[in-house]
């Protein structure tokens, strides 16, 4: 049986563990917002448009993960 001295010790180095990933990601995700603060003009078919640079990326991101979440849950079906 684990000894019950360790086992908040070890949970709590995990949790540690957690919040310093974390606020490396955070650290990482506004340092990316920062860099790409640039207005850009984005062309669709009819019309275009002015917005941050980070936000086009993030669209474009989003939009492929959903791409890829629906071609996976299309290839499970089969």
């Amino acid at each position: 049986m684990s000894d019950p001295a360790t086992t908040p010790s070890k949970r709590d180095a995990k949790r540690t563990a957690q919040i310093l990933l974390f606020a490396g990601a955070v650290v990482l995700l506004v340092w990316f917002v920062v860099a790409n603060a640039q207005k850009v003009k984005v062309q669709f078919w009819v019309t275009s448009a002015q917005t941050s640079l980070i936000v086009v990326i993030l669209v474009s991101a989003a939009l492929g993960a959903l791409i890829a979440l629906l071609m996976a849950r299309g290839r499970r079906r089969k």
